[in-house]
This record gives structure tokens, sequence and C-alpha cells, in this order.
């Protein structure tokens, strides 16, 4: 993937945020090319760009929940769709939201405003008369990372209803010291160059915040991208209740397998009532 092959070739350039960020503007599909309904969602507000999103309202009578789904650093939600597109005929509706800079969202992509950009999403989902049911944030990857330390912060206690973290990385510092001891060629620069990334809004020391509300963390052990260390680390700091599901296979591809998915909607109907 682009994040371990470009990643650690750039920081030896610059200490720059945005290069955690690997944003494509053209979408690849719509949830129409899946069967799916939906509703194009912008994000308004006076200070900073505009947001996009998709809404995708479940395909059943009965309304089980509502997902926000957090992508990963690459792409934008055309291509992170197909980690959801199944959820809306088990009866949940999903608020797929792109950062700055990704799809059809304004803006250039840099931490601070990411981090912006979720709290501004789950704004507006809890204050949409649409929400249903419990508020489920699922995060992927970077999403992951970004949604716990939002909800990590003291104003978003109590909101949402539980999380469930997928290939979450434990801080920006870590990740980029972890990348960049893959290769030898960049092994030397790690000690130079990871001190140089943003030290603060680390999801690892906001994770335990997220209690009392219920956490599920996934990982695989042969993830090339962040190492299974990082989800064991969260899960560890993270306060009662939560639970530990070790997937395999490759970086952010837990929920195509029916197994997995079957252990989400298990928790989604059950400890997030």
């Amino acid at each position: 993937m682009r994040f371990v092959s470009v990643l650690g070739l750039l920081l030896m350039l610059s200490g720059c945020s945005t290069l955690f960020f690997y944003p494509t503007e053209e979408h690849v599909q719509t949830p129409e090319d899946q069967g799916l309904e939906y509703e194009d969602v912008y994000l308004e507000r006076e200070d900073g760009p505009r947001l996009h999103g998709w809404w995708l309202p479940a395909a059943t009578d009965e309304v089980k929940g509502t997902v926000y789904h957090l992508h990963g650093n690459a792409q934008n939600i055309s291509t992170h769709l197909m980690s959801v597109f199944w959820l809306p005929e088990q009866g949940y509706q999903v608020f797929l939201l792109d950062y700055r800079g990704y799809g059809k969202s304004e803006g250039r992509a840099r931490i601070a405003g990411a981090l912006d950009d979720v709290q501004m999403g789950l704004d507006w989902l809890l204050d949409n008369e649409r929400t249903q049911g419990p508020v489920i944030l699922l995060g992927q990857s970077l999403g992951g990372s970004l949604g716990a330390a939002v909800l990590g912060r003291e104003q978003n206690e109590g909101k949402a209803d539980c999380v469930i973290l997928e290939a979450a990385f434990t801080g920006y510092r870590d990740i980029t010291r972890d990348v960049m001891r893959q290769t030898w060629l960049l092994w030397p620069f790690s000690f130079v160059m990871a001190p140089l990334m943003p030290g603060s809004d680390n999801p690892i020391d906001r994770i335990d915040k997220i209690a009392p509300r219920p956490l599920m963390i996934m990982h695989s052990k042969e993830d090339e991208v962040i190492p299974f260390e990082h989800g064991q680390r969260l899960f560890e700091e993270a306060g009662e209740p939560k639970e530990f599901i070790r997937l395999y296979g490759r970086h952010g591809q837990g929920t195509a397998f029916p197994t997995v998915r079957r252990k989400m909607l298990e928790f989604m109907s059950g400890e997030c009532q």
C-alpha cells in the first residue's frame, strides 16, 4: 500500500502531517452501483471547507441503529463503500464521511483538520432527526485512530453508543516509527523523523475515555501496514466493557469475511443496545 511505500520516503523530506493522507477526488462507484439507495450529504460551516458524505438508509422496515463510518487514509468513500455496503440489508443506516481533501470534500487533508471533520460529522449525526437506534462509530485504519481520539474528548462524553475499531494505530509517532523501520534504508531515519510527527490527539491517550461505551477492537496478525501490536496496546489501555477480535489476512479486509460480519452484528445488536 502507498501508506507503507511512500510515507517513509517522504518523511525524510518533511515532517508535515499531510503525509498521512492519500486522497483521490474521483468516485469509482456510487452506492447505486451496489443496488443501494443513497443520498448525498453536504456539511457546511463558516470557518472551514464544505464536506461531503453519503447517507445509506436501512433496507428494512425496522431500523436497528445508525453507523458512522470513518475510512482509512487512501482514496475516498467510493472505494471504502465495500466495507459497509452490507449493513443496510441488516437493518442499519450508514453515514459515510469524506474528510477534507477526499472525494467531493473541499480543502486539504491535515490531521488537525481531519479531527475537526470527524467531530463535525458526529455533531451532524447526533442532531439529525433521521438518526435512529444506537449510534455506532465504525472506524478503520486511520479512521479508527481519528474516531477514538475524537470520542475520547471530554466534550464527547456519552456521545455515540458503542465503537468498533479495525486496524487502528496507537499514535502518529508510533506508526511513523514502525513504518520506517520496515525498510532497512529508512530505519536509521526513524529516530529523527518520528519525533517530528504530531504528539497530541493520539488514540492511545484517549482510548480509556471511550468507556463505559462498549468497544470492539479488531486487528489482523498478518496486517502488513499497521502492526498487530497497535491493536493489542489499544485494547490493553481501553476500559471495560471491551472485546478483542483477532482477524486474519491483509490490512483493512476484516469486514469482507462473513464470520467477522456476524461478530460485528452480534456486538451491535447486543452490547450496543
